[in-house]
């Protein structure tokens, strides 16, 4: 499995590739980098929603937020958009 500690990734950049903020969404999400063979962490954070009731009642939710190594962000933006995981990307 290519998921990996965070401290495994000490001295590479990493950038910020999506948050799952239910558990289907992060299996999923975990499936499509496995299958691609690209190493990748994870951490919990915490995010605001993005409905009208999140902003008006300020709602704010935990995730599992995707990070990969910075050379492969692109490849990896493409491979979620490709499997429908594009509202999961981090603008």
């Amino acid at each position: 499995m290519p998921r990996k500690l965070p401290e495994e990734f000490e001295g590479k950049e990493l950038e910020q590739l999506c948050v799952a903020s239910k558990l289907s969404e992060a299996e999923k999400i975990e499936s499509v980098l496995d299958r691609e063979g690209i190493e990748y962490t994870f951490e919990i954070v915490e995010y605001s929603g993005r409905s009208v009731l999140s902003i008006l009642f300020g709602g704010v939710k935990e995730g599992i937020m995707f990070k990969v190594l910075k050379e492969q962000y692109d490849f990896c933006r493409e491979l979620l958009t490709k499997d429908g995981l594009e509202k999961n990307i981090v603008e």
